[in-house]
């Protein structure tokens, strides 16, 4: 092969390598050079092979041939990359990392307290958890304030004792317990309403039992009682004829108190108008005794 053709291949082997590497060797400080050159010129010739050996290729003593540009491309990329990567690595370990701790100690914040929230939450009160007082008795309503009241109620001479309604274990405040409710408001002077508000269970724990004005069978008397209920029985057998013994009688609170003598009184009433003798009030003897009262 002579001295020109060996040339002309040269050129066209490396224009064709050029071409193949011309989109990815895009080094800043180098000029690719045209390629139509004279392959007759050696000094074009020699020019291109030094350019392209120098900044393209690199052939190696074994004929293999390196792509010196793309090459150094490659590792600015990838020490590009690097930095970049070093960047996002900087923001996600300083910018995410500070976000998402941010986020956490929110999140546990607020899981805190909604822990003290929850510490402070009070679970709705059972029957079983009311004391007098915690709230208005109205009718249906059952509890140990219930008890509590009925208990006062009939202690205070304002409710019979007796079998009430229960629910789950506990007096259920009805229509009798009201109108005992009533009565005591009525005699405390405050608002009728048959409801058991504050203001009600107040005055029945602080009332004084013997002011209570109790009628004439609303118990079973026994010997000892005193009240305005023996009061009523002794001006009612005065009435019909029969007159304690004043002598004999006594008083306890500014009340009679049932006693002997007046228990012998209602004796003798009884045997005259025909009922039967037990010295105790029961209807039949009440209503007896009342057609005898005088107006």
């Amino acid at each position: 092969m002579n001295k020109i053709v060996k040339k002309i291949f040269k050129s066209l082997l490396l224009t064709s390598f050029v071409s193949l590497v011309h989109n990815n060797a895009k080094a800043d400080d180098a000029i690719m050079p045209g390629l139509d050159f004279n392959p007759d010129n050696d000094d074009e010739v020699s020019k291109v092979k030094k350019h392209i050996t120098k900044n393209v290729i690199k052939i190696s003593p074994t004929g293999r041939m390196y792509e010196v540009k793309e090459h150094r491309s490659h590792s600015s990329h990838r020490s590009h990359t690097s930095s970049r990567s070093g960047h996002s690595s900087h923001y996600s370990s300083t910018h995410y990392s500070s976000s998402h701790s941010s986020h956490y100690s929110s999140t546990t914040s607020g899981s805190t307290t909604s822990g003290r929230a929850s510490s402070a939450y009070s679970a709705p009160k059972t029957p079983g958890d009311y004391s007098m007082g915690d709230r208005t008795i109205k009718q249906g309503t059952y509890g140990a304030d219930v008890d509590k009241l009925v208990e006062l109620l009939i202690k205070k001479f304002f409710l019979k004792p007796g079998q009430y309604k229960k629910k789950s274990g506990y007096y259920i405040y009805d229509a009798t317990i009201a109108a005992a409710v009533r009565n005591l408001q009525r005699q405390a002077g405050i608002t009728v309403s048959g409801n058991a508000d504050k203001t009600t269970t107040g005055a029945l724990q602080s009332w004084n039992e013997n002011i209570t004005i109790i009628e004439l069978g609303f118990r079973d008397l026994a010997n000892g009682d005193f009240g305005t209920d023996v009061n009523e029985l002794v001006t009612l057998l005065t009435d019909a004829g029969f007159p304690p013994n004043p002598a004999k009688t006594e008083k306890k609170a500014g009340n009679y108190v049932f006693n002997e003598e007046i228990i012998t009184a209602l004796k003798m009433f009884q045997a005259y108008n025909g009922l039967a003798v037990t010295g105790s009030l029961d209807t039949k003897t009440i209503a007896k005794l009342k057609t005898f009262k005088k107006k």
